[in-house]
């Protein structure tokens, strides 16, 4: 008996000498470079040379004599196995750019994305957004499928051209996908997104800008991912046709933001799954050549905190039905034929949500009156915009707290 004790002690202590010795090792290989594991420092020194432009300098800390990867720039390492785990070189654009002569597009990383990103096993997080790694496909790569630890992928305004490879539905851990199109640039397209049912986990979608205006079951798809709380599908070419007369999404019941502005329906019932999605915080229907009357039952979502509808055709009095809306922080009905007077607009809006509404948008909307007195019972709006209407009267002095 004491010699088998014995026995089982020393095959315990020779185990845990084993794995703490394979633990010293795989970190004596780590830190012997610098807290890098090498194959994935080479890994991004190749990724580095397939990069033709750098403008301002983003990857002038990837030398091959720095073997910290950990330090680089854009890089993250976990600290318990030195694996990297996030790779975020996305470009920032602020709003300078915009007020000056300055281009984006000179501030953008440019060449291509290489396969040596597989080499990087433990990644999650990969952030490319906002620039030029077309390669002479000017495709978006399929061997991005195949990074199967990625939670996160952001790789909008790329200007990608083509098609949206459907190896994207292999990356089963997805948790946000941003894939969004650059309005000015490349065109991407799906015919297909049975793909999108398979990312289970997934909770934010961004297709906006591709192209999908063959894909006939986009609302199926959708449904069938039950973590959804963001889907952002504008200006895809969305129409009557891709959307079902009838559906049931007993899966969206996490669902609180849509954007699905710029495609182009018909009557406000077209969209009529939405308006049962009662989990809603936000809906975006701009410019959707909605027509004829706003349906009832918008009155649904009662969560709903922001609503814009602007650009539309939708013709007749705001219903009732948005008495129900207390959270609402935000109304857009500009560029609509609603043909109220002012106070009757304001008594639509819910008692309920004048001391949340904060802007408040209803610009050539054929709205008539004489006054604007409501301002001083919206205690937390800052901006009105009720230009291009049929108003007079005078100004109340609430309204110079506004950015009008």
């Amino acid at each position: 008996m004491a010699a088998a004790s014995f026995l089982l002690l020393t095959i315990i202590l020779a185990s845990t000498t084993s794995a703490t010795s394979s633990s010293v090792a795989i970190k004596a290989s780590r830190t012997s470079n610098g807290g890098c594991i090498p194959a994935e420092r080479a890994a991004l020194l190749s990724f580095k040379a397939g990069i033709t432009g750098d403008p301002d300098n983003r990857l002038a800390s990837w030398q091959q004599g720095a073997h910290d990867c950990c330090r680089w720039s854009g890089v993250t390492c976990s600290h318990r196995t030195g694996h990297v785990v996030k790779l975020d070189l996305h470009q920032d654009i602020p709003m300078v750019y915009y007020l000056s002569d300055d281009d984006p597009e000179n501030h953008s990383l440019r060449g291509q994305l290489s396969p040596s990103l597989l080499a990087l096993t433990r990644l999650k997080y990969l952030d490319l957004s906002q620039n030029y790694l077309l390669g002479d496909a000017k495709a978006m790569p399929g061997f991005l499928g195949s990074i199967k630890s990625l939670t996160y992928l952001n790789l909008s305004n790329t200007d990608f051209h083509g098609l949206v490879p459907p190896q994207l539905g292999n990356l089963s851990n997805l948790v946000q996908l941003d894939i969004q199109g650059n309005i000015f640039g490349g065109y991407q397209y799906s015919k297909d997104i049975s793909w999108l049912t398979r990312l289970r986990s997934l909770e934010h979608l961004n297709m906006g800008s591709v192209g999908l205006p063959e894909v006939v079951d986009w609302v199926h798809m959708v449904g069938a991912l039950p973590n959804l709380v963001v889907l952002i599908l504008f200006q895809c070419g969305l129409t009557n046709s891709n959307v079902p007369s009838s559906f049931v999404h007993h899966n969206l019941t996490l669902l609180e933001v849509i954007d699905l502005t710029g495609n182009q329906f018909s009557s406000p019932d077209t969209p009529n799954w939405l308006w049962n999605v009662t989990s809603l915080r936000s809906l975006r229907l701009v410019e959707c050549g909605l027509s004829g009357t706003f349906a009832n039952k918008l009155g649904n979502l009662t969560l709903l905190e922001n609503f814009a509808f602007g650009f539309n055709n939708v013709d007749g009095m705001i219903p009732r039905a948005l008495q129900n809306m207390c959270h609402l922080r935000s109304l857009d009905l500009s560029f609509n034929n609603i043909s109220m007077d002012i106070k009757e607009v304001i008594d639509s809006i819910p008692k309920c949500s004048w001391k949340n509404l904060q802007q408040l948008i209803l610009e050539s909307a054929n709205i008539i009156g004489t006054t604007l007195q409501f301002v001083s019972n919206l205690t937390s709006l800052n901006m009105l915009e009720v230009s291009h209407n049929q108003l007079s009267g005078s100004v109340p002095v609430e309204i110079v707290r506004l950015q009008i």
